[in-house]
C-alpha cells in the first residue's frame, strides 16, 4: 500500500478503454491519478510529454480499438498500455513482458523509451523473455533467475557472457547470447570443467562468487555495490539500431501522406508529413531549407535520403547533402569538426560528472528524510473521481451508439410483436393480466441483458485501476448513473410502441410507471450477475433468471399457490419482478375501465385475476403503493450487491 502511490505496474496484456482514443487514455489517467493540485496546464504538459516519449503523439487523436473493430496498430498499443503508467509520473515502473507480441524493431524502440525516463530518474524493473542480444545489453542491470526462482546472476548485461564463460561454459559462434543463457539456465549446455554438471550448481557458484566479491571489498575497503558500478555499462544505441527505429516509425506517417505511392515527397507532401509527425505546420521556407539539404538537386525527397537526414541530427554536425559539397571543395570536412567534438566530450565529462554527484546527493537526502508517505502523491478523493469518471463514461457513451441502437430496435420489435398479437391475433381485453406478464418479461429480459455490458464488458480495465488506486464507488456511481439514461431511453421506446399500437384505454403516464420500476429492478439483476460472473455466461444466467422470476413466478394463473405458503409468498415477493409489476398494470387497467365482461370465460379469468391481485380491505392506490416499494427495495438491494460484488469478487486480480 505504501508503494502504491508512488510504483506503476504494466501487465502483459494491453488492457486499456477500446472506445476512448489514445490522447484520452492518457489524460483520464493523469487526471485520476495524479496529485490533486495538478493544474490543467500541467495535466496537458504531462499527456504531452508521455505521447512524445512512447512516440505515439501522431496517432494521438484515434480510437484504440479492438479485434473486432481495428484501431491502432498492436506495437501502438502496447506504447499506450506503458503511457497510462507513465501518466501518473511513477517512481519506480514494474513491466511484464513489456515486448511480447512486437517485432524487433518495435521491442528496441519501447525499450529505448524506457531508458530515456530512467535517465530522469524513474526506475524500470521488468520481465522479458527471448529478447535478442542487442536489446539485452541496453539494460544497466539484469537477474537471470534458475529452475526455483534463486540466482543466477546479477549484474551488468554486458558482464553475462563472460561470468558464463568464466564458469566453464562456451558459446557456440553465430549463437544468441540471450538465448544461450536460458540453455545455461535450463541445463541444455555441457560445462567443459564439471562433467556432471546440474542447473542447481549455478545458484551455489553464484552465492560464492558473491561471498567473494564481499571480501574483496571489505579487504580494500571499497563499496561492493554492483548497481552503481553496472549502471555505467550498458550499451548504448548504436546508429543502425537507431535508424532502424526511426525507420519503422516513419512508416505509418510516409504511407499516410504519399498517396500516389511513387516512393518520393515533393515539398508540398514533405510539408503534410511533418506536420503529421510533428503535430505543427512548418513554414515554406523551412520546407525548402529541409529539402535544399537532403537533395539538393531534386525536387523530391526518398525515404532513405529523409532517414539519413534525421538520423545524422544527434550528431555535432549534420550530414546533409549540402554539408557533403562543401566537405568536397576542403573548406569543410572532418578535420574541421573534430576539435567540435573534441570540446563537447570534455563537456559532457564534466556535466556527467557533476550530475552524478548531484544526483547522488539528492538521493541520498531523500532516503535519510523522506517517508515512503511523504512521497506518495495526494491522490483525488471520492467527489473528484466521480466527476472525471463520469466524464469518460460519457464519452464512452456517445461511442457506443451503434451497440445502443441494437437494443432500441430489438425492444421496439419485442413492442410491435406484442402488441399486434394482442390486439389483432389473440385480441386479449386490455386489463389481461397474462398480456402485462409477457411485456414485463419482455422488457426485463432485454434490459437486464444489456445492463450485463456495464460491469462485464471492462473487467479487465477495472481490475487494473482498481490495482492502481482508482475509488471503487467513484467507479461504480459513475457507471450506473450514465447507464440509467439508456434504461430510461429503452423503457421509453418499448412502452411507446406497443401503447401506440394496441391503445389500451387508459392514459400513458399511468400505463408506464409499472414498466419504470420493472426496468429499474431488471437493471439490477444485470448488474449484479455481471459481477460475478463470467461475462460469456452473462446472457445465459440472466435469460434462466429472467424466466424463472418474471415467467413462473410471477405467473397470475399459480400465483395463488405460492401465496397459499407463507415462506413461499415470501421468496417470490423478494425476487419476482412480474409479481408485482404485472399486479400494478393490471389494477391501474381495471380501476380505470372497470370491466364487465359479457363472456363467461372472459369473466372467469377477470375473478381469477382479481382474487389474486385484489387485496381485501384495501385500496388500489395502496396495493400499488406496496408493490412500487417491493420493487424499489428490489432494484436497491441488487445495486448494493452488485457494488459487492465488483468490489470483492476477483480480488486477487485487483492487486
Amino acid at each position: 500500500k505504501e508503494l502504491k502511490g508512488f510504483m506503476g505496474f504494466v501487465p502483459q496484456d494491453d488492457i486499456v478503454h477500446q472506445d476512448l482514443t489514445v490522447r484520452e487514455q492518457i489524460q483520464f489517467s493523469v487526471r485520476l491519478r495524479g496529485s490533486t493540485d495538478l493544474s490543467k496546464r500541467r495535466i496537458e504538459f504531462i499527456t504531452e510529454d508521455v505521447l512524445n516519449v512512447m512516440q505515439i503523439d501522431h496517432i494521438q487523436n484515434s480510437i484504440v480499438g479492438s479485434v473486432e473493430n481495428r484501431g491502432i496498430s498492436g506495437g501502438q498499443r502496447k506504447r499506450v498500455n506503458i503511457g497510462l503508467e507513465l501518466a501518473a509520473e511513477p517512481t519506480l515502473l514494474f513491466l511484464d513482458e513489456p515486448t511480447s507480441g512486437l517485432d524487433s524493431t518495435s521491442s528496441l524502440a519501447v525499450c529505448l523509451s524506457l531508458g530515456k525516463l530512467c535517465q530522469l530518474g524513474m526506475t524500470s524493473i521488468m520481465v522479458i523473455h527471448q529478447p535478442r542480444y542487442s536489446l539485452f545489453t541496453l539494460f544497466d542491470e539484469v537477474l537471470l533467475l534458475g529452475k526455483g526462482g534463486e540466482t543466477v546472476f546479477l549484474g551488468s548485461s554486458l558482464d553475462a557472457k563472460s561470468y558464463f564463460e568464466s564458469l566453464g561454459f562456451e558459446m557456440p559462434q553465430n549463437e544468441n547470447p540471450a538465448d544461450w543463457f536460458m540453455d545455461v539456465l535450463s541445463g541444455e549446455v555441457s560445462n567443459n570443467r564439471i562433467s556432471n554438471f546440474k542447473p542447481d550448481m549455478l545458484f551455489e557458484m553464484w552465492r560464492r562468487r558473491h561471498e567473494n566479491e564481499d571480501l574483496e571489498a571489505a579487504a580494500t575497503g571499497s563499496s561492493n555495490n554492483r548497481l552503481l558500478r553496472s549502471a555505467t555499462k550498458s550499451r548504448q544505441l548504436s546508429p543502425e539500431e537507431d535508424k532502424a527505429i526511426l525507420w519503422k516509425n516513419l512508416q505509418e506517417g510516409w504511407d499516410a501522406v504519399d498517396t500516389n505511392k511513387d516512393g518520393v515527397m515533393d515539398a508540398e507532401e514533405l510539408k503534410e508529413l511533418l506536420a503529421h509527425c510533428a503535430a505543427m505546420v512548418p513554414t515554406d521556407e523551412v520546407v525548402r531549407e529541409l529539402m535544399e539539404r537532403m537533395a539538393p538537386d531534386s525536387q523530391a525527397v526518398t525515404k532513405r535520403q529523409f532517414v539519413d537526414y534525421l538520423s545524422s541530427l544527434s550528431d555535432d554536425v549534420a550530414r546533409d547533402e549540402k554539408l557533403r559539397e562543401a566537405d568536397a571543395t576542403g573548406v569543410t570536412g572532418p578535420h574541421a569538426r573534430q576539435p567540435l567534438a573534441s570540446m563537447k566530450e570534455s563537456s559532457d565529462e564534466d556535466s556527467t560528472t557533476y550530475s552524478s554527484d548531484e544526483s547522488m546527493s539528492s538521493i541520498g537526502s531523500a532516503n535519510s528524510a523522506t517517508s515512503l508517505q511523504e512521497m506518495s502523491p495526494d491522490r483525488p478523493g471520492f467527489m473528484k473521481q466521480f466527476q472525471i469518471l463520469t466524464l469518460r463514461r460519457l464519452v464512452q457513451w456517445w461511442r457506443m451508439n451503434r451497440q445502443r441502437g441494437i437494443f432500441v430496435v430489438a425492444l421496439a420489435l419485442g413492442g410491435v410483436v406484442l402488441a399486434i398479437l394482442d390486439g389483432y391475433i389473440t385480441k386479449t381485453p386490455s386489463w389481461d393480466a397474462m398480456a402485462y406478464l409477457n411485456l414485463h418479461t419482455c422488457l426485463a429480459l432485454l434490459l437486464s441483458i444489456f445492463c450485463l455490458s456495464v460491469f462485464g464488458n471492462d473487467q479487465p480495465v477495472f481490475w487494473r485501476e482498481s490495482a492502481s488506486g482508482i475509488n471503487v464507488q467513484s467507479y461504480y456511481v459513475a457507471k450506473i448513473l450514465i447507464n440509467t439514461v439508456d434504461v430510461v431511453l429503452m423503457t421509453f421506446v418499448f412502452t411507446t410502441v406497443y401503447f401506440l399500437i394496441r391503445q389500451p384505454y387508459i392514459s400513458y403516464w399511468r400505463f408506464i410507471i409499472p414498466f419504470i420500476f420493472t426496468a429499474y429492478a431488471s437493471a439490477g439483476w444485470g448488474y449484479f450477475i455481471s459481477t460475478i460472473v463470467p461475462p460469456q455466461h452473462g446472457p445465459f444466467i440472466v435469460s434462466l433468471v429472467s424466466f424463472i422470476i418474471c415467467g413462473l413466478l410471477g405467473n397470475p394463473s399459480t400465483l395463488a399457490n405460492f401465496m397459499d405458503i407463507p415462506v413461499m409468498d415470501i421468496a417470490v415477493s423478494a425476487i419476482s419482478i412480474s409479481r408485482w409489476a404485472v399486479q400494478m398494470s393490471f389494477l391501474i387497467a381495471f380501476d380505470h375501465m372497470d370491466p364487465h365482461p359479457t363472456d363467461p370465460r372472459q369473466e372467469a379469468m377477470l375473478n381469477t385475476y382479481k382474487g389474486v391481485y385484489v387485496v381485501d380491505g384495501e385500496s388500489y392506490g395502496r396495493t400499488i403503493g406496496i408493490a412500487c416499494i417491493w420493487l424499489f427495495v428490489m432494484g436497491f438491494v441488487l445495486r448494493i450487491l452488485s457494488f459487492l460484488g465488483l468490489k470483492f469478487t476477483n480480488r486477487s486480480k485487483q492487486v
